[in-house]
């Protein structure tokens, strides 16, 4: 559905459609933490629920250090 493409220097994510290759949107880190910026310039369009879970799956995966610290500065189990 989507393929990743890391910008390094920038900690910077771009995210691609598979079957078109359109950028859809960036993940962009912020206080160390990433979220989704969509790609102004594509306004047209739907987002699918498979599209969605994507999204949701690519960012708890690269949150989750980040998630793991909080939970361990909270005590969380």
């Amino acid at each position: 559905m989507i393929f990743i493409e890391e910008k390094v220097k920038d900690k910077v994510y771009n995210i691609n459609l598979k079957s078109t290759g359109i950028i859809v949107g960036q993940f962009i880190n912020v206080d160390g933490f990433y979220y989704f910026s969509e790609n102004k310039n594509r306004t047209w369009g739907l987002m699918s629920e498979e599209f969605l879970r994507s999204l949701t799956t690519e960012l708890e995966i690269l949150n989750k250090p980040m998630n793991d610290n909080i939970d361990a500065y909270f005590n969380f189990q």
